[in-house]
């Protein structure tokens, strides 16, 4: 595997100046988010082309958004960072477009979950997939799975959601 990886398909979004020189003006600028890159203990990196025609790597993921706001800070954006050196970007078909509540507001899941193979993840009580949601904000946020609440019209129910606070992570290994 690699520290980088391609996304299953392209996302339009803007990129907040800041982040391209100090000498930038202020506003965005328009790019394809394409694939992404992982350094053990940081941040996920962003490889984007910018519609200047230069190809941008290393662009965090709160340098991003599909419209203007880039209010919400990096640590709320993606709370568990980079583990290990191998990554997978896996597109799950049935989340994709599905609502889904987090905690740093509401959006819609990409379908896409990013995971990490390294000393940390291969034990059960440490695997930890991260689901990318596009926020209602514009904003793209990383969230593990029990910081996610889904929607599906056709089969959740607010009946059970009382139970959610039962729901401890697995530690159990099953071999056979």
């Amino acid at each position: 595997m690699s520290k980088h990886s391609n996304l299953p398909y392209h996302f339009y979004v803007n990129v907040d100046n800041k982040f391209l020189g100090p000498n930038m003006p202020k506003g965005v600028t328009p790019a394809i988010w394409h694939a992404v890159y992982g350094r053990p203990y940081q941040l996920l990196l962003c490889h984007v082309l910018l519609e200047s025609g230069a190809h941008w790597s290393g662009l965090p993921l709160h340098a991003i958004s599909t419209t203007t706001d880039f209010s919400i800070k990096h640590e709320q954006l993606m709370p568990w960072k980079t583990m290990g050196d191998d990554m997978d970007v896996v597109q799950f078909s049935y989340l994709e477009g599905l609502k889904v509540e987090t905690k740093v507001g509401p959006g819609r899941h990409t379908g896409i979950v990013v995971d990490w193979k390294d000393g940390y993840s291969r034990y059960q009580q440490e695997h930890k997939p991260l689901n990318l949601v596009h926020l209602n904000s514009g904003q793209f946020a990383l969230q593990p799975n029990n910081y996610c609440r889904f929607k599906d019209e056709h089969f959740t129910s607010d009946e059970y959601k009382n139970q959610l606070k039962f729901y401890r992570r697995g530690e159990e290994i099953y071999w056979e």
